[in-house]
């Protein structure tokens, strides 16, 4: 099981909150990424994703 990063996921989660919010978007909108997410994550792109992401906040993290 890969490891999540919770201050990511913790942003996102404020990030869709403050669009539910404030922007205009819908939950129903919401609830369609979030599920988009979880089946992306099962596809062969994902390893790929994780990997670079794991380099953003790798760079963000040396900055700090």
């Amino acid at each position: 099981m890969p490891s999540v990063h919770f201050p990511l996921m913790l942003a996102l989660a404020v990030g869709a909150f403050f669009l539910c919010r404030k922007g205009g978007t819908k939950i129903s909108h919401a609830v369609i990424c979030a599920a988009f997410g979880f089946y992306f994550a099962d596809t062969a792109a994902a390893p790929s994703l994780h990997s670079a992401v794991n380099s953003v906040m790798g760079m963000l993290s040396q900055l700090g």
